[in-house]
């Protein structure tokens, strides 16, 4: 069964970018502008993964990961960050301060990210056993 993945992001080229690689490996690509969109496709959709950027306006994607894991529905679905956020402390902080400190995202990537650099972390979350370590996700 293929797996649904949706990817958040503001930039148009950016989702056109997922879509292209979600659908060469056989996944079905979701995708949603913003915070608020990605949300309700959540729902909607019951995606497998989760690709979250982190910087975008309306709602950002730490409001969005805040609000993700805080649905019961919604919460176990694995959520990789995709930033240019690059210092590993100061996403850490963001994280800290947008959630309680104890909600760590399943992987991070550093914007621009390569196809085989994005599927290999895809495959980590969804193949792989769980990351307990947040440092192992980096």
């Amino acid at each position: 069964m293929q797996k649904k993945i949706l990817a958040i992001d503001d930039e148009p080229d950016v989702l056109t970018f997922y879509s292209e690689v979600l659908e060469d490996e056989n996944f079905i690509p979701i995708t949603a502008e913003n915070g608020f969109e990605g949300v309700i496709k959540a729902r909607e959709e019951k995606p497998d993964l989760i690709l979250l950027d982190i910087m975008m306006p309306k709602k950002n994607g730490l409001l969005t990961y805040k609000e993700l894991k805080r649905d019961p529905d919604l919460q176990n679905i694995p959520v990789i960050i995709v930033t240019g956020i690059s210092k590993e402390v100061d996403f850490k902080n963001m994280l800290y301060r947008a959630s309680t400190g104890k909600i760590r995202p399943d992987g991070h990537l550093v914007k621009p990210v390569t196809a085989d650099d994005l599927l290999e972390a895809m495959r980590k979350v969804l193949y792989e056993s769980p990351v307990s370590d947040f440092k192992a996700a980096l």
